[in-house]
């Protein structure tokens, strides 16, 4: 990865903690921050940079031994408005409460607070915010986590992480462990529950974030991070079917392009 691609997946690492699979997250998530000029892509990596560095010591499990205040995460937010302080707390206590093998979500009300906890609070963080926009950025962060569950569902999987709540498995004749082990692809029973999850869940997620999508006096670059999100929602999502519900192929296949873009020399 060279030039602006690899400056945009790089910025946030932990220079300790940085993997390939996290700079093509990075990049996937973020890359068209490099593009923006100067002085506000440099507002947009400090936002980020912080955000980054939680979410790789939860990926270590240390984060429940790790204060804001003592690994020095919260210095970025200081400075900023009341509700960004506010998500920065609840991003981190989130990332506490939903890391880890043992996680059981047990019903669709829970999951629906998970989104809103994870990437709801986390999209209250991005620079350039007025006062009207935080409670519209927030229904767009719970579309974002969906959607990020959806791109990462094989990895999760492989780690031993399963964020569908327990009733809707039961519901389709599943269970946690099927997921966990793979053994659910291709069946009837998988088919059937991630086409009520895409055609009958994910539509009232956006719904909700419709009242982002309303909002015409963003930030440029807050507009910009609309539709580079909305861009990648439909990357995954045409994929994802166009593999029929396969998420070891669409992991395959979504990272390989992903790469792709990162690094052009490398495809």
């Amino acid at each position: 990865m060279t030039g602006p691609a690899w400056a945009a997946s790089k910025f946030a690492s932990s220079k300790h903690a940085a993997v390939s699979c996290d700079a093509l997250k990075d990049f996937d998530n973020a890359g068209w921050v490099a593009e923006l000029p100067g002085a506000i892509r440099q507002a947009w990596i400090e936002r980020i940079r912080p955000i980054r560095l939680a979410d790789r010591v939860a990926e270590t499990t240390a984060l429940h031994v790790v204060s804001a205040e003592e690994d020095g995460l919260s210095e970025a937010f200081d400075g900023a408005a009341r509700p960004a302080r506010v998500a920065w707390k609840c991003y981190l206590a989130a990332l506490r409460d939903y890391h880890g093998k043992g996680l059981r979500l047990r019903t669709m009300a829970a999951h629906r607070r998970m989104l809103d906890r994870l990437s709801g609070s986390l999209l209250q963080l991005v620079p350039f915010l007025e006062a009207h926009h935080y409670e519209a950025i927030r229904a767009f962060g719970v579309l974002d986590q969906f959607f990020n569950n959806l791109r990462d569902l094989a990895e999760d999987s492989a780690q031993g992480i399963c964020y569908f709540p327990e009733d809707v498995l039961r519901r389709f004749g599943l269970s946690r462990e099927d997921v966990l082990s793979g053994r659910c692809r291709g069946t009837a029973a998988w088919h059937a529950l991630m086409v009520y999850w895409l055609d009958r869940y994910l539509p009232a997620l956006e719904r909700d974030a419709t009242r982002f999508d309303a909002c015409d006096d963003l930030h440029p670059s807050v507009a910009r991070l609309r539709s580079e999100f909305r861009a990648r929602y439909a990357r995954i999502l045409d994929l994802f079917r166009a593999v029929d519900f396969d998420f070891e192929r669409f992991a395959e296949e979504y990272w390989s392009e992903v790469r792709a873009k990162a690094s052009p020399a490398a495809a």
